[in-house]
């Protein structure tokens, strides 16, 4: 009976179903992103072969961490802001936020694309002296302003819980146009698979764009949004998501610059791989950060943690199979990117274990950053990137493809336990106990 009043409370709370069943729409979309990411990279592995594939991926880890560094801290910000401005129906305010925030991310990501333009062959010598780097990576420079504004117009879809098209346009177009590119006109050079990168970074972002101005609520005026307010939110969450790249990235770059290109690439194969594990994260999370944002707007801590607990379960139902997959089959699953790559096969098991702490404390992040807890954040992840960092100088010298593994794993399980300890801090309750 205690159960079924249970299950019966759950589908009277409107907030709690809105979560579930917008999770379950995310999940949907994400596992075809998991799909098309896992295609595109065994793809871009069997026709590039491990030296082209680690220069490939080394110079997309670049270009992403440079478009990172461009967002300025607004991709989270504006999630915040539009959700608290469509819940309570202030349009005019909801695209002032919108429009300020694209256009200071078009402004710097458009610089940071010509300084580091007119550096690359500094950049090149002194730090990833790997043959035949420099021509990939000025090709990939030119799609850093597409992929920071894409990542923008999903983060601010996501705030007008448009899940499906955030999720579409963040994680999903861009590998299935590279992947349709790669099977049409078929090339055998990193190079060359730039050049694709960056037409299917273009048609992303033209189909965010598509996807925004469908969905946005109309209006005649646009209130201009206080550029102190967004600017004092969005500063402690920049340093954060630079130092989150940091965490997820580091290894990678240290491997670019010490190892091979044949290392770079088993270790971007395994990293990604294990990274399909936590697209249940992302799924709930799509729906959940501005759930979080609107109850804490309301003062609904209850609710707040309600949300926070059940979110934790989905994803654990989810991940769990997918992680076990990849501790009893690693070999399998390395060998899908050709025969070199069954060396990574350790380093999977390594990174998955980290990826599945990831979804199990839950969305520690989002319920700092969508209640004011930016700080925290802030050093939350610059201890994590300090990890990351001191581990990966000490282990990859000698231990290569293993060190860096531990390096990564152990700098994201760390991240998000420190975020536990303070949503537990601050918020009263502790993710971890999910069964309670």
């Amino acid at each position: 009976m205690k159960q079924v009043l249970k299950l019966s409370s759950l589908s009277d709370d409107p907030h709690l179903r809105e979560m579930i069943v917008g999770s379950a729409i995310g999940m949907s979309v994400k596992v075809l992103s998991a799909v098309s990411i896992l295609f595109m990279n065994i793809v871009v592995a069997r026709f590039l072969g491990a030296n082209e594939t680690g220069l490939f991926f080394l110079a997309f880890t670049l270009v992403t961490i440079i478009a990172a560094v461009g967002r300025l801290g607004l991709d989270q910000s504006i999630i915040r802001f539009v959700a608290a401005a469509r819940e309570s129906n202030e349009i005019d305010r909801l695209h002032g936020v919108y429009r300020k925030s694209v256009s200071w991310v078009a402004i710097a990501s458009i610089c940071l694309t010509v300084l580091a333009s007119s550096n690359v062959t500094w950049l090149v010598e002194n730090y990833f002296p790997q043959p035949g780097f420099e021509p990939v990576l000025r090709s990939f420079l030119m799609a850093i302003p597409l992929i920071a504004l894409y990542t923008m117009l999903a983060q601010a879809m996501q705030g007008l819980k448009k899940i499906a098209k955030s999720l579409l346009t963040l994680n999903v177009l861009m590998p299935i146009a590279l992947l349709l590119l790669m099977l049409l006109d078929p090339v055998y050079t990193a190079e060359a698979a730039a050049e694709h990168f960056i037409l299917a970074g273009l048609f992303t972002l033209c189909s965010g764009l598509y996807f925004w101005h469908q969905s946005a609520p109309k209006t005649e005026k646009i209130e201009s949004f206080s550029s102190s307010q967004l600017w004092k939110t969005s500063t402690p969450l920049w340093a954060a998501v630079i130092l989150s790249q940091v965490v997820q990235w580091s290894s990678q770059l240290m491997l670019g610059a010490w190892s091979t290109a044949e290392n770079v690439a088993f270790f971007a194969t395994a990293q990604r791989t294990a990274m399909l594990t936590s697209f249940v994260l992302f799924a709930v999370n799509a729906i959940a950060a501005p759930k979080f944002a609107a109850l804490h707007e309301k003062g609904d801590i209850d609710g707040l943690k309600r949300i926070a607990i059940w979110s934790v379960r989905l994803m654990m139902l989810v991940a769990a199979p997918i992680l076990m997959v990849m501790l009893l089959f690693p070999d399998w699953l390395m060998s899908f990117f050709g025969d070199d790559f069954r060396a990574a096969s350790t380093a999977l098991m390594i990174l998955a274990i980290g990826q599945f702490i990831n979804i199990a404390t839950g969305s520690v992040g989002y319920l700092l950053s969508m209640t004011g807890r930016e700080r925290e954040v802030l050093n939350n992840t610059l201890i994590s990137a300090i990890v990351a960092i001191a581990l990966g100088v000490i282990l990859i010298p000698s231990y290569g493809l293993l060190g860096a593994a531990v390096a990564t794993a152990t700098a994201v399980a760390s991240q998000n336990l420190m975020g536990v300890y303070q949503v537990r801090k601050h918020l009263g309750f502790n993710t971890l106990v999910f069964w309670k």
